[in-house]
C-alpha cells in the first residue's frame, strides 16, 4: 500500500469515527452549536487544529482568508453543514434538503412515523435523477418551487437598500448602517450566510452580524454583564419550552430547552421592539422591506431603473410587518381570527396564554404579522399557477384564457400556500 493511499483511509476512518462519536442529538445553541464551557468536546466534532484535511475557508479581518480547519473533505461550508444535515446523515435529525424533521424529539412530530411532517423552513430540494435536470423535489416528491441559495452562489436581496440596484451607504430598516445589498450588488449564499455554527444570541442559532449589520449580539456593557460574558441581545426569539427569556448566553448550557422543529412558536422580539423580530433580523439584506414606503426599484420597468437614472423614481408601497394582527380588525371585530383551515403562524405576544420558554403558542388578536407568518426561510413547494384574471369570466371558452390578465410567476417566493393564499387567509375576501 502505498503511503497516499494510507493517508486517504487514515483520514476517512478518522472522518467515520467522528461521525460515530458525535452525539446523535444535536440541537440549535446546544450540542456542537453553542453552549460551550470550559472543557468543552464539542470543537472536536468539527474541527482539527493541526490536521485539518478539508479546503474550506472563512474571511477574517483586512479580508484576510484563513482556513477553517474542518475535519472533512469538503471544499465548501454547505458541504460540511450537510454532513449532518442532509437524509443520509447521522448527526442530525433536521434534514434541511428534504425538508423533513426524521426524530421524535420533544412531541416533534417524526417524519419516521408521519413522512409528511415539515420543517418549518422548508426544504432546499434535491435533484432526481429520473426527473429533468435542474428540477428540485422536496421530501414528498413535491417540486421545490422557490429557495434561497445555499450552495455559496452569488446573489441580490430583493428590497435591499434604498434603491435595491447601487452599492452605498444607507440606513436599514433597523436602524443599522448597511452598504446595499440589492438586486445589482451580489453577495455570497450559503449556510453560513445566515447562521452561525458556533451559536448566537438568537433562535435557530440566526447571525448576530450579517455582512456587517447588526442583527442580535452581546453588550458587555450591559448591567451584570462582563467582557468574558456579555449580555445577549438577540432580535429573534421564541416560545419554545425553555427558551431563555433574554436569549442565549455564552457559556451556558441550556439543559431545559427543548426547540420545536415541526410546529411556529416564533415570539415578539425582547421589550416589543417593532424593528427587530424575525422581520427586523431579514432586514439586515432585505433592507427596505419593513418600511411602509419607500423608493425601489423592483426591476419591473415601473420608475427609477438603474439602467436609466433620468427616470422619475416610484415610491413603492409594501404590507406591513411587525404589526398586530387585530389592527386590521377595527371595521369588522366578528370576523374569526384566521378565516381558512391552513392556519399562518404568527409571532406570539407575553399574555395570560403563555409566555416565552413556557411552550404555549394560543393565537391572540395581539400576535404580530412577521416575515415568516408568510413565507418560509428555506424554500417552498407551493405553487403558482393559472391567471390572476381573464378576459371574460361569464364565457367558459375565454376562461383561464389569461387575456387582458396578469399571468402565473411560476415562481413562489417562498410563499406557504399556493397561489397568494397566504393574502386570503387573513383578509377573507
Amino acid at each position: 500500500m502505498t503511503a497516499k493511499k494510507f493517508a486517504t483511509l487514515l483520514v476517512l476512518a478518522a472522518t467515520v469515527l467522528v461521525v460515530v462519536l458525535v452525539p446523535s442529538v444535536a440541537l440549535a445553541n446546544m450540542g456542537p452549536h453553542g453552549g460551550y464551557i470550559s472543557n468543552t468536546e464539542a470543537c472536536a466534532g468539527c474541527h482539527r487544529a493541526h490536521t485539518a484535511p478539508s479546503s474550506a475557508t472563512w474571511v477574517g479581518a483586512n479580508n484576510a482568508t484563513k482556513s477553517a480547519l474542518l475535519l472533512s473533505d469538503a471544499t465548501t461550508v454547505y458541504q460540511f453543514c450537510l454532513a449532518c444535515h442532509d437524509s443520509t446523515s447521522q448527526g442530525a435529525d433536521t434534514n434541511v434538503i428534504d425538508g423533513v424533521y426524521k426524530g421524535t424529539l420533544y412531541g416533534n412530530l417524526s417524519a419516521s412515523v408521519n413522512p409528511t411532517t415539515t420543517l418549518l423552513s422548508g426544504a432546499f430540494g434535491r435533484e432526481d435523477p429520473n426527473r429533468a435536470k435542474g428540477a428540485l423535489y422536496d421530501g414528498m416528491n413535491n417540486k421545490v418551487t422557490s429557495t434561497h441559495l445555499m450552495n455559496g452562489e452569488s446573489w441580490g436581496a430583493w428590497g435591499g437598500g434604498t434603491l435595491g440596484s447601487s452599492a452605498t451607504d444607507t440606513v436599514s430598516a433597523n436602524g443599522n448602517k448597511v452598504e446595499l445589498l440589492g438586486t445589482g450588488d451580489k453577495i455570497v449564499m450559503d449556510c453560513g450566510t445566515c447562521h452561525d455554527p458556533h451559536g448566537s444570541s438568537n433562535y435557530r442559532i440566526l447571525k448576530d452580524s450579517v455582512y456587517n449589520v447588526r442583527v442580535g449580539g452581546y453588550d458587555p456593557n450591559a448591567p451584570g454583564a462582563t467582557p468574558a460574558d456579555p449580555a445577549p441581545t438577540p432580535f429573534v426569539i421564541s416560545r419554545e419550552k425553555g427558551f431563555p427569556q433574554g436569549g442565549f448566553a455564552l457559556h451556558t448550557p441550556y439543559s431545559a430547552y427543548q426547540p420545536d422543529y415541526t410546529s411556529a412558536k416564533y415570539a415578539i422580539a425582547p421589550g416589543g421592539k417593532e424593528l427587530k423580530g424575525m422581520s427586523g433580523w431579514c432586514t439586515g439584506c432585505h433592507t427596505t422591506y419593513m418600511t411602509p414606503a419607500s423608493q425601489y426599484n423592483a426591476g419591473d420597468g415601473f420608475g427609477y431603473e438603474s439602467v436609466d437614472a433620468s427616470r422619475t423614481p416610484v415610491i413603492r408601497h409594501r404590507h406591513p410587518i411587525n404589526v398586530a394582527l387585530g389592527n386590521f380588525l377595527v371595521l369588522n371585530p366578528v370576523r374569526a381570527l384566521v378565516v381558512t383551515d391552513s392556519v399562518l403562524p404568527l409571532a406570539h405576544v407575553d399574555g395570560v396564554d403563555g409566555t416565552v420558554g413556557s411552550g404555549s403558542v394560543n393565537n391572540r388578536q395581539d400576535d404580530w404579522i412577521e416575515c415568516l407568518t408568510c413565507h418560509n426561510a428555506h424554500g417552498a413547494s407551493t405553487v403558482m399557477t393559472g391567471w390572476a384574471n381573464v378576459a371574460d369570466p361569464a364565457n367558459v371558452l375565454t376562461a383561464d384564457t389569461g387575456k387582458g390578465g396578469t399571468p402565473p410567476t411560476n415562481d413562489s417566493a417562498l410563499l406557504k400556500l399556493d397561489n397568494r393564499g397566504v393574502c386570503e387567509a387573513c383578509h377573507n375576501k
